[in-house]
């Protein structure tokens, strides 16, 4: 007698796809071909509801029941933080930064560059297929967060929120995988110094967030959206602590000035992503980088002209 009743799906089977919408929430049908995202550390709710409770008093105990009100999705992972292999090539994690409120300008054969902002916010259309089950996750908007760690590799760390739209039985499609570049770690070698206010300092870590509000919106007209509604970016950084004569941080804080923080990671044009953060210092601590002196440094991400407190750039 068979011990199995069927034959079990494996989690580790999966392909994400992703591709930018033209209209808000219309299905951009993104392929295999040209849209597979190389995701790492992947998290799927693939219904996420919005209910209420019927709150019925009864002699005796026990629920009432709830009413499903509203039904989303969500989706996390983490992408390697490294450009095309084309300097002026748009990286394949162009999308994933237009659905987090940023712009795209595309500088031929030099850069590409993403800014923060304020309208006009872009989306995108998702599927995840998990060994033969497919979701299509529509108007789909979220948050990133950068990392990049001494001998580490840098990340970039996406949270969405969808639309639902009820899974299909579907095969796993062919991906293709071009354009996406073996990254390099975070070292002397690859990455170079942080520049923090005009001076030069060995880092050992920096992250920052974009620190998207994000509102679930399902209104009588019909208004269906995941809308991004304000920001609040975060940022630190752990460097090692110079004499004070060279870099003074608790001075900075006291000055309250926005600054500018930047730091450019890869060893060739193509692979180089530079960071660039205008911030206050708002904090300082001491810290140890292998037992030597250091500040972690927290910062607050500050616009100077708006929509310029932090942008990426693929070089």
């Amino acid at each position: 007698m068979p011990n199995l009743i069927a034959t079990p799906r494996k989690w580790k089977n999966k392909a994400i796809l992703v591709k930018t919408e033209a209209a808000y929430g219309t299905d951009a049908a993104p392929t295999g071909a040209a849209n597979w995202i190389e995701a790492r550390n992947v998290t799927l709710t693939p219904m996420d509801v919005d209910k209420v409770e019927r709150n019925i008093e009864m002699p005796y105990m026990g629920n009432s029941g709830s009413v499903v009100v509203g039904k989303w999705a969500k989706l996390s992972f983490d992408v390697a933080m490294v450009g095309s292999g084309a300097a002026g090539t748009a990286p394949k994690w162009g999308p994933l930064m237009l659905a987090c409120g940023t712009s795209e300008t595309i500088a031929a054969a030099t850069s590409s560059a993403y800014n923060v902002v304020s309208a006009a916010f872009g989306s995108a259309s998702c599927y995840i297929n998990i060994d033969g089950t497919l979701h299509k996750l529509t108007g789909m908007r979220g948050e990133v967060k950068g990392k990049m760690a001494a001998k580490g590799i840098p990340m970039l760390s996406f949270s969405f929120d969808s639309l639902y739209i009820a899974p299909l039985a579907e095969d796993l499609p062919a991906v293709t995988r071009t354009g996406w570049q073996l990254e390099e770690g975070v070292n002397s070698a690859n990455t170079l110094p942080l520049t923090l206010n005009g001076i030069d300092l060995a880092f050992s870590s920096l992250d920052w967030s974009f620190g998207n509000k994000m509102a679930r919106i399902n209104l009588p007209g019909p208004q269906v959206e995941v809308a991004i509604t304000d920001r609040a970016p975060q940022a630190s950084v752990t460097v090692l602590a110079p004499d004070l004569g060279t870099f003074d941080p608790f001075a900075l804080v006291d000055a309250g000035t926005v600054v500018d923080l930047t730091t450019t990671h890869g060893s060739a044009a193509g692979k180089k992503v530079q960071t660039d953060i205008k911030a206050k210092l708002i904090g300082v601590d001491y810290d140890k980088i292998d037992d030597l002196l250091a500040y972690k440094i927290t910062l607050e991400p500050t616009p100077s002209v708006g929509n310029d407190e932090i942008v990426l750039t693929a070089l």
